[in-house]
């Protein structure tokens, strides 16, 4: 397995294509889309999976025949219960497809003229071979009540940014209502091993940790919950898929195998941890997060002393200083317990 160079995960992480606590402890709804229901194949969509968690609402929009250079403009609707109104998640596209500007705004679910802009600081985007992933903070859904019930639907063009010039479209119906946070039953959950030559299990959510066993391409596994860890890319091929969601396997000791090589049979299982969030303070200078639990991990940035840290979960990881504990943020990265001072009571570990 081979672990991606920092840029290329620092923009992964950007772009929303990593798995965060924000969005693991959620609901998930899914409606499918009628092929051939847009005058262009480049945005015909055929399926929207939105997922509401307690930090961000996650949008996935299928699209089989999607040209990046042509897809102009994404619009993500998300409807509170018992409003009229919608939120607009807007991402703008030029024609190489990089994201030119994002927006949210506050307007009539059939009237967007003159809707109301509102600040937020989070939206992200992101492109892949037949899909795109929208997304943004909660705390950004400013009117409505917090943790409030929504449904959603997207809207695709293929045409010009301003629409001055012909377009073409494609609208989904709306999700059913999903309730914010309330994903992780306690049902089991298994996994199905898709490695060719078997996958390595380890003892930390990265290939920088000691070898457990082996399981056979095809094992069907028990899946406890999972964590953000090391980003894997599919036969050591950067241009593969990549994913940096780790699962820790059922039962005794510290075994986690990499969702790169495993498919959830049925539903995901939950988000490791006890459900709930902890507070943190930076007692270091610089204090430098990483995708995993060992100083071999890929850095990305720093925290400054003084820093207030939401923390998730904690794991024994590699000793720093006579310490082995480390900090699962709610961003998914990793820091050494060694230098963040508890802010009331102690993370819990990162169990199922």
């Amino acid at each position: 397995m081979k672990t991606a160079p920092r840029m290329l995960v620092v923009l992964a992480i950007g772009a929303g294509l990593a798995l965060t606590p924000g969005t693991a402890h959620a609901e998930r709804a899914h409606v499918a889309d009628r092929s051939a229901d847009s005058d262009s194949r480049a945005v015909d969509i055929t399926g929207l999976t939105v997922t509401h968690g307690r930090h961000r609402v996650r949008a996935v929009v299928s699209i089989p025949r999607l040209e990046p250079g042509r897809l102009s403009d994404t619009e993500l609707q998300l409807r509170p219960r018992g409003k009229k109104w919608v939120y607009g998640v807007d991402v703008l596209r030029d024609r190489r497809g990089t994201v030119a500007r994002t927006s949210l705004t506050w307007h009539p679910a059939n009237d967007p003229i003159e809707p109301a802009v509102l600040r937020c600081h989070g939206i992200r985007a992101s492109l892949h071979a037949r899909s795109t992933v929208v997304s943004l903070p909660t705390s950004c859904l400013t009117r409505s009540r917090p943790h409030v019930a929504l449904q959603g639907r997207v809207r695709t063009v293929d045409g010009t940014i301003d629409l001055s010039g012909p377009y073409w479209d494609d609208q989904t119906r709306f999700t059913r209502f999903l309730r914010a946070g309330q994903g992780g039953s306690t049902a089991e959950h298994r996994g199905r091993v898709t490695a060719r030559g078997g996958l390595v299990v380890r003892g930390l959510p990265t290939p920088f940790s000691a070898r457990q066993q082996t399981l056979r391409r095809g094992a069907v596994v028990p899946l406890a919950c999972r964590v953000a860890g090391s980003v894997v890319f599919r036969n050591d091929d950067e241009d593969a898929p990549a994913s940096n969601v780790w699962y820790r396997l059922a039962g005794r000791g510290h075994r986690w195998v990499s969702g790169t090589y495993v498919r959830p049979t049925g539903a995901s299982p939950r988000y490791c941890g006890t459900g709930r969030t902890y507070r943190g303070r930076v007692t270091t200078a610089l204090l430098v997060a990483r995708e995993a639990p060992t100083m071999r991990a890929n850095a990305h940035g720093g925290l400054h002393r003084g820093s207030r840290v939401t923390i998730h979960c904690k794991l024994h990881g590699q000793r720093v200083r006579g310490n082995d504990l480390w900090y699962n943020l709610d961003h998914g990265l990793w820091v050494s317990a060694r230098f963040v001072s508890n802010v009331g009571p102690a993370p819990g570990y990162c169990v199922g």
